[in-house]
């Protein structure tokens, strides 16, 4: 009996995981809080935030789970000895971490002196004799009320560490010293083909993906190849804009260079890093490499009895009443899932996601041939919108419909958190007008009506301060006369700058609503000259079309007009779990073109009738005309 029963029990199980891509078995030896953690593989198959992630227990029931980053321990223990030397070149500290040094990545130095200067740069060494460089991260202050200064660097179980500083520094007064280890289980991911692009002279700008959005990076480390010191800028998208991680300059003393960049504990809700890297020298830095440590994502759950529980994911969202569990609370046991398993990918319901409902009669502004070779009937796809797109689209997006003959294409609008760069001018100067006292930049772009964010204001890293002012401009309604536009301001800001060589000067605005034809800078100068070599960012919010290809080899993404109604389609109940789904990539024919099949059924007869009519109006004329000779 007890066979037939866990057949059973196993039959049941297997019927609760049918209908997801991807499962993993998890062996309980006992009932109570499990957290399970979460691989690379199941982070890149997840949708974001875990949203399809099902726990089955081995009766078949779903269990409430709760997805977190796991936490962090940290322990600093103080340095046994320390000696402060000199020699030819300056001073340096030598710090004995004594016999039983845990691994660590940070120092802390509560200093005399009210402030203590960034070392030249840091060694290590086992035993004292043998040294190797580590690169310091940039130096900050601690806790307010205490006067402590902490350095970054890669993580080393070294006994001995040794800081250098020049001569005209003076001596380092320290009084106490500790060193930080933070435990953790870690995610790393590194490689050698950074996606790099050239920016003003002597800057780079790279791309540096992580496997998937939602996650947490503990810290970024770079090799980085060029002469002199170097700046770097690390940002991360945030809802189509652009917000700062770090900011700082790496002091080199070698051609090549590693360098530790300290993350936080915030998931990042974008699926990429931005790098931003100045040289002093004028010549741009290369990064080399790079690697990136996440914090491990994990599936917490309580188990009520012992046996084999199932993760689940690549189908449907939890339910709201199993959405997630509580915390977990102590004695929770840490285990492992097994390999991940594939299975056939579920289809989405026909009602939902197959074109059904006839596209209305009316005018439509443009269409485009939407093309997609690597797709077939039934594949998820992706449509990222081009910037044509928006010339035509309301603000909403409201009047865009996808159509495959007269059906319409059910899909899902999803914008992701990774601006688009809309516009970029460098080395631009402003006008001047000496008797205002200002100076005015325009800024004109190509695409109207794009959905703008942000702009990015670069500047020679010198100390500035000036009110700045931008305003849209687009032409009157009426035949305007030369130079007459229309003036709407839009955002004052006062820019100021205590520059860090070799970092440029940087002024980040918010900007509202759809792109005009241009953006009109003010900067109230006073008594100061123009800016000069003025680099301007200009950024855009993207918008994707998820939908399911139709059997219909023609596709069609349609613009009507504004008053048409936004469209509300089933399929984006199931929005989240898309994100997470295998897709092939989408994109439009270049340019717009109209769309005979969406027009009204009289437009086709419009045409000839007309030519009828002035064929019939050119008979009659000639008649009279021959008549009266």
């Amino acid at each position: 009996m007890a066979p037939f029963l866990l057949a059973l029990l196993a039959g049941v199980a297997h019927a609760a995981v049918e209908g997801y891509h991807y499962t993993r078995e998890v062996q309980v030896p006992a009932a109570g809080w499990v957290r399970v953690p979460l691989d690379l593989a199941a982070i890149q198959h997840l949708a974001p935030g875990g949203a399809d992630l099902h726990v089955v227990s081995p009766t078949g029931g779903e269990v409430p789970v709760r997805i977190e980053a796991a936490a962090s321990r940290t322990e600093r223990r103080p340095v046994k000895s320390s000696t402060v030397e000199r020699d030819d070149t300056g001073w340096s500290l030598l710090l004995d971490l004594g016999t039983d040094a845990i691994p660590h990545e940070r120092l802390f130095l509560q200093t005399v002196r009210p402030r203590l200067a960034a070392p030249d740069h840091v060694e290590s060494s086992p035993d004292g004799s043998n040294w190797q460089p580590l690169a310091p991260g940039e130096p900050f202050r601690a806790e307010a009320g205490e006067d402590w200064t902490s350095i970054s660097y890669p993580v080393t179980g070294d006994r001995w560490l040794r800081l250098h500083w020049r001569r005209e520094t003076g001596a380092p007064k320290i009084e106490a010293a500790e060193v930080e280890s933070v435990t953790g289980p870690a995610l790393s991911i590194a490689t050698r083909n950074a996606d790099c692009d050239p920016g003003p002279p002597g800057a780079v700008f790279c791309a540096l993906p992580l496997p998937a959005a939602g996650q947490v990076v503990r810290r970024v480390v770079v090799e980085v190849e060029g002469k002199g010191n170097v700046g770097y800028r690390l940002d991360a998208p945030r809802d189509g804009h652009w917000r700062s991680l770090a900011e700082g300059v790496w002091q080199r003393d070698a051609r090549r260079t590693r360098h530790v960049l300290t993350g936080g504990t915030e998931a990042l809700p974008g699926d990429l890093l931005r790098l931003e890297l100045y040289a002093a020298a004028g010549t741009a830095p290369r990064l080399a490499s790079y690697g990136i440590e996440l914090t491990v994502q994990t599936a917490a759950f309580n188990a009520e009895e012992a046996g084999r529980y199932t993760l689940a994911y690549g189908g449907s969202p939890r339910r709201i009443g199993t959405g997630s569990a509580v915390a977990p609370g102590e004695g929770t046991v840490w285990l492992e899932a097994g390999a991940e398993s594939e299975h056939p990918l579920p289809a989405l319901p026909a009602t939902t996601a197959a074109p059904s409902v006839r596209l209305g009669t009316g005018r439509l502004k443009t269409s485009w041939r939407v093309t997609a070779p690597s797709a077939r009937p039934g594949s998820l796809v992706r449509l990222e919108l081009p910037e044509a797109a928006y010339a035509f689209a309301r603000a909403d997006l409201g009047n865009l419909r996808l159509v495959a003959g007269d059906r319409q294409i059910p899909f899902y609008l999803w914008s992701p958190a990774t601006p688009a760069l809309a516009l970029w001018e460098g080395g631009v100067r402003p006008t001047e007008d000496r008797r205002a006292r200002e100076s005015t930049l325009e800024v004109r772009l190509a695409q109207p009506g794009l959905p703008l964010t942000e702009l990015d204001l670069m500047a020679p890293a010198r100390p500035l301060r000036r009110s700045v002012t931008v305003s849209y401009m687009e032409p009157v309604a009426r035949p305007p006369q030369r130079g007459e536009e229309t003036k709407a301001a839009v955002l004052h800001e006062t820019w100021e700058c205590m520059p860090q060589p070799p970092i440029p000067c940087r002024l980040r605005m918010p900007l509202p609503g759809r792109a005009p034809s241009v953006l009109a800078l003010r900067f109230r100068d006073g008594d100061n000259p123009p800016l000069a070599d003025l680099d301007a960012a200009v950024w855009r919010r993207r918008h994707v079309l998820l939908f399911v290809w139709p059997e219909a080899a023609s596709v069609r993404l349609l613009a009507g007009p504004d008053s048409l109604k936004a469209p509300s389609y089933d399929l984006q109940a199931v929005g989240d779990a898309l994100l997470g789904r295998p897709w092939q990539p989408a994109e439009i024919g270049s340019g717009g073109n109209t769309a005979p099949g969406g027009q009204p059924w009289w437009s086709r007869w419009l045409r000839p009738l007309m030519l009828g009519v002035a064929t019939l109006c050119l008979v009659l004329l000639l008649r009279r005309i021959l008549m009266e000779a």
